[in-house]
């Protein structure tokens, strides 16, 4: 029984580490855009993948929809300066 919660316990702290380590990255990647000026480029590349995902079912449906839902309220706010 120690075995296998051990194991469990790795696996949580593995796929933790996945995601923070994702995050940090998509950070720096961010970051890097700005200081470069190329984050509205980015987004407006990234607009038509976040409403694809956003036709989809589930949980990557859902996020696609919010990443969609703020990219145009992003580029309305933009347009109106």
């Amino acid at each position: 029984m120690e075995t296998f919660l051990t194991f469990m316990l790795m696996r949580a702290l593995m796929i933790g580490l996945v995601i923070v380590g994702v995050a940090v990255l998509v950070a720096v990647v961010v970051v890097l855009a700005k200081r470069a000026g190329r984050l509205d480029d980015a987004k407006r590349m990234a607009a038509p993948i976040a409403r694809a995902a956003g036709s989809r079912g589930g949980t990557i449906g859902m996020v696609g929809r919010g990443a969609a839902r703020y990219l145009d309220d992003r580029n309305d706010r933009d347009a109106q300066r």
